[in-house]
């Protein structure tokens, strides 16, 4: 089986990480994506705490078929490197063709993260241009902190999370 794997922060989930998914299923690049919210990205000062962006990838997926979400990152040791949770999850799927799914711009520093040259050694990529899905979570959370309108940006159940507990104002 080909499982795509998409890594992030979500901090929070959008539209363009749920486009990069479904595209891959829809063109069978992948016979399944796996969501793997990261514990803490040892690249980031601070995200919004895991539980909740463990619950916002949760609810932004829940009606995408083939998709599920990993919590791998609560075994892995920190710093929380990518290369340990890809490790692992070659672990978990040895019979499967391992596919990350990811940006075009985050394609070109893969080589400076922490067992960069073991990750592009080891794993195929299923790259998307930033012009197609051209959102960030960044310009999600600075639209809420103006208290300006993010759907359909993020899914509506990820908007009601983020409202109901107060997150990035």
């Amino acid at each position: 089986m080909k499982l795509g794997i998409l890594l992030g922060s979500f901090d929070p989930i959008h539209i363009g990480h749920l486009c990069m998914a479904q595209n891959a299923l829809n063109e069978n690049l992948v016979d399944n994506v796996i969501f793997v919210p990261a514990y803490q990205n040892p690249w980031k000062s601070k995200s919004t705490d895991y539980g909740n962006r463990y619950c916002m990838t949760k609810f932004a997926i829940k009606n995408m078929k083939k998709c599920s979400i990993s919590n791998i990152e609560l075994d892995t040791p920190e710093p929380h490197y990518t290369s340990d949770t890809l490790k692992y999850l070659k672990e978990i799927y040895p019979n499967d063709e391992l596919y990350l799914l990811i940006g075009e711009d985050v394609h070109n520093d893969i080589s400076k993260w922490h067992e960069g040259e073991w990750i592009l050694s080891n794993f195929k990529f299923i790259m998307y241009s930033r012009n197609v899905y051209n959102i960030s979570s960044t310009e999600i959370r600075n639209l809420i902190k103006e208290n300006k309108q993010i759907y359909p940006l993020v899914p509506e159940s990820v908007c009601e999370y983020i409202a109901i507990n107060n997150l990035y104002k």
